[in-house]
């Protein structure tokens, strides 16, 4: 296979050409119970990943090559906000990190030293697989289902679409603002996050519950 082929191959996103159906978001309960799990075991990298995930509603593609210095300051500490060039739109967005994931991700760069390259990736391998590279899809993807183990969920209805959808599906549920959850998505049309929540569906589901034969 060319280089050009083997490249496009790899920027195509997964999910071309397959009808996967739309992945479940993960209740806060349910993000709780990892949270949790992810602590007891120690594992940190985990912890941040799962964190900054949910906080951000980044896509995978834009997720994994975060770098130390695209979320620290002059100081070496971590940002409450910043602004990623999307990969799939070319746009600019910002994104926001709360108090407790900007801390887990200070205790990640600690323990794997990557606060001292600020060039150094952030989500990388950790043990014997330790290579410096981000994170794959793949790797992403095995460790979304993981963690679904761990707390004990189907890891059928939940992929890397749930760390994305978790947040903005709580948003919407608690104001019904479309075009708040535009702007957190990082989507060019408000019709694309109706889509991507399931917002029409939902309703069309809700109404024919209601309605009897």
């Amino acid at each position: 296979m060319g280089k050009t082929r083997k490249a496009k191959i790899e920027n195509e996103p997964w999910n071309k050409d397959k009808a996967v159906g739309q992945m479940a978001p993960f209740t806060a309960e349910q993000a709780s119970v990892i949270r949790s799990l992810l602590t007891t075991e120690g594992k940190i990298r985990d912890l941040a990943l799962f964190n900054t995930a949910l906080d951000t509603m980044l896509r995978a593609s834009d997720l994994l090559p975060l770098r130390v210095n695209d979320i620290t300051d002059h100081n070496g500490d971590v940002v409450h906000e910043f602004t990623i060039k999307q990969k799939k739109t070319g746009r600019s967005h910002l994104v926001a990190l709360s108090p407790h994931t900007r801390d887990s991700i200070a205790d990640w760069m600690i323990a794997s030293e990557k606060n001292k390259d600020p060039e150094a990736y952030l989500w990388t391998s950790i043990g014997n697989r330790k290579t410096g590279r981000p994170l794959t899809r793949e790797q992403y993807g095995n460790l979304v289902k993981h963690w679904c183990y761990l707390a004990r969920l189907d890891p059928k209805r939940h992929s890397t679409h749930s760390m994305r959808r978790t947040k903005s599906a709580a948003v919407y549920e608690k104001t019904h603002n479309l075009a708040a959850c535009q702007h957190l998505l990082g989507h060019k049309s408000i019709g694309s996050t109706a889509h991507y929540l399931g917002v029409d569906q939902r309703a069309a589901l809700d109404l024919a519950k209601r309605i009897k034969i």
